[in-house]
């Protein structure tokens, strides 16, 4: 109450709108998994103490800055070279499918149209995936108001028995105490539809808190590739070494090819896989012209008539026409070689012999150690793409989470997130058909829901499902109703604060009655609650024998009740035709 002490004129204000309810962030994740580090206030965390405390980000580069890069993959690539002229290349990754990928599933965070975001980093990459881990960084999210989803994206590599259970569970029962979030879960698997459904409702998740989760099925198969080092990629060169360019003895230094071929003689013909036909052969000091495909023709006879059935009579009858000494030479510098020799009783043998001296491949050095550590570009441009071939499969929480905040912003928390595409996705792991996803949409034994992500010819992979795990809950089946409902109710806790030590008169309870009023009525007029008009669509009640009793108010207790008539999708839409009969 204001004082008059001298005399004037005095203004006073007379607040006579109510004060407004500010609706709390609504798509706030917080992630648990592990990382190439944690810098938390500029130092690196000691993982001996514990999980990193939870760091607020808005960003990959950000999640970068902090926490690093994604775990490193790791190659093992074999190059042989059946044909001299072909190098085939073998990659094998180890292990085929990486338990660390809280990296991609940022990634597919921030492309779903994700923002502000928390992270639990509870190890780094030396460790395998533990169970305790998870559930002590799910632990440091109790106290971080701010967070409204959770969602542990390596739990589904855990393999003991009720691992991911217990994750699961944890996640639910947080959502459940607090009452201002919401889970999101994967459904392990494997391809076949009914059996993962079965496998998840049966052995990944329990009975309480249902109405706190959501789970989507199957994982995805994305366009990002795994991330390496080329100093790290494990190179096996099995490449046979062709001849070496310079002087040897025959026949210990070529390829030969041995054929049934004239009648009469037995004949040498140069040949070379080479585009080019430039290379000459000099044998003793007779220079002779390659062919670039073999011919039935006499380049030069060694001794007509005489068998050379094996490889030493064919050595034999080489060293016995003085051909001893060799060269090949592209404009005049050494090459490798290749020989057909055919003869009237020469059966079809290949054999190779080694050359004495450095063996060395034709414009090719050996690799050891990395894939960066070869010389030739051609080899490594084609080894680099062969390893970028390697895409990741994801699950879809992260991505899902994503989708949440991106409806959220479009549309309002109250908008069903389905019927959206899914973005950096290639394909679903597994094509789920209308039939498949009536027994993961509805469950009558356990009304654990599975929303499925479909993909649809024409539009793309898309979000087919919107129920939370308590699919058979008339009041909490769908996945919007549940995440308005949470909405309102801390924004209506956060808003009324104010008035825990205010008088509990009337006065009081129509301030708060006109705050809510305020807040609803803009929520109805933004399509989130049904009813033609507001009093259809919600209603606030407070006041001495309506909500509270004379006991109450001498208590200090305030009851206020609100009733809220949400939207809820048309997820069956039914269309009815009849025959109209002809009138006249």
């Amino acid at each position: 109450m204001a004082t008059f002490k001298t005399p004037g004129v005095y203004v006073q204000e007379i607040p006579t709108i109510p004060s407004s309810i500010a609706p709390v962030a609504t798509a706030v994740p917080g992630f648990v998994g592990y990382t190439e580090k944690a810098m938390i206030k500029g130092a690196q965390w000691n993982y001996s103490n514990g999980p990193a405390p939870p760091v607020r980000i808005t960003s990959l580069l950000q999640f970068e800055q902090i926490f690093g890069l994604p775990y490193h993959e790791k190659f093992t690539v074999t190059l042989t070279n059946p044909n001299p002229s072909v190098i085939t290349i073998g990659v094998v990754k180890n292990p085929p499918v990486a338990d660390f990928v809280l990296y991609y599933q940022m990634q597919m965070f921030f492309s779903n149209g994700g923002g502000v975001c928390w992270v639990v980093s509870v190890g780094d990459y030396s460790p395998g995936i533990l169970k305790s881990d998870l559930l002590a960084g799910i632990a440091l999210y109790e106290p971080i108001d701010e967070v409204t989803l959770l969602l542990t994206p390596e739990a589904i590599s855990l393999t003991g028995s009720g691992f991911r259970r217990e994750i699961n569970d944890a996640m639910l029962a947080q959502c459940a105490k607090l009452g201002d979030r919401f889970s999101v879960l994967d459904v392990f698997t494997t391809g076949d539809v009914n059996q993962d459904g079965v496998d998840f409702r049966n052995n990944d998740v329990g009975p309480d808190n249902l109405k706190y989760g959501a789970a989507y099925y199957p994982s995805l198969k994305t366009p990002l590739n795994s991330f390496y080092l080329d100093d790290e990629v494990v190179i096996v060169d099995n490449r046979v070494p062709t001849p070496s360019p310079s002087y040897g003895v025959f026949p210990n230094n070529t390829l030969l090819t041995v054929q049934n071929g004239l009648s009469d003689s037995l004949v040498v013909t140069f040949t070379t896989t080479d585009p080019l036909d430039t290379e000459t052969l000099v044998v003793d000091g007779n220079t002779f012209t390659a062919k670039t495909t073999p011919v039935a023709a006499t380049d030069f006879q060694i001794v007509p008539g005489v068998p050379a059935s094996t490889a030493a009579n064919l050595e034999a009858v080489m060293k016995k026409a003085n051909l001893t000494k060799f060269i090949i030479t592209r404009n005049g510098a050494a090459v490798g070689i290749r020989v057909a020799v055919s003869g009237p009783t020469t059966p079809a043998i290949v054999f190779s012999e080694n050359l004495t001296g450095t063996s060395t491949l034709p414009a090719t050095s050996p690799m050891t150690g990395g894939v960066n550590n070869s010389s030739n570009k051609e080899l490594y441009n084609r080894i680099k793409a062969e390893l970028n071939t390697y895409k990741l499969t994801l699950y879809p929480a992260s991505s899902m989470v994503g989708i949440y905040s991106r409806v959220d912003n479009e549309r309002g928390v109250w908008q069903s997130p389905a019927n959206v595409g899914v973005r950096t996705v290639n394909l679903p792991f597994v094509l789920v058909t209308a039939e498949q996803q009536e027994n993961l949409n509805i469950d009558s034994t356990s009304g654990k829901s599975i929303n499925a992500i479909r993909k649809f010819v024409g539009r793309g992979n898309i979000v087919w499902g919107a129920r939370t795990l308590a699919g058979n809950d008339n009041e909490w089946r769908y996945v919007n109703v549940r995440r308005l409902f949470l909405m309102i109710e801390e924004s209506v806790q956060e808003a009324t604060e104010f008035v825990v030590f205010e008088p509990n008169t009337a006065n009081t309870w129509q301030r708060v009655k006109g705050m809510i009023d305020a807040f609803l009525t803009n929520l109805w007029r933004d399509g989130a609650l049904a009813g033609a008009v507001p009093k259809d669509a919600f209603f606030v009640e407070v006041g001495l024998g309506t909500t509270m009793t004379p006991d109450d108010i001498l208590n200090g207790i305030m009851n206020v009740r609100i009733g809220i008539a949400a939207v809820r999708p048309a997820e069956f839409i039914i269309l009815k035709f009849s025959h109209k009969l002809q009138e006249s």
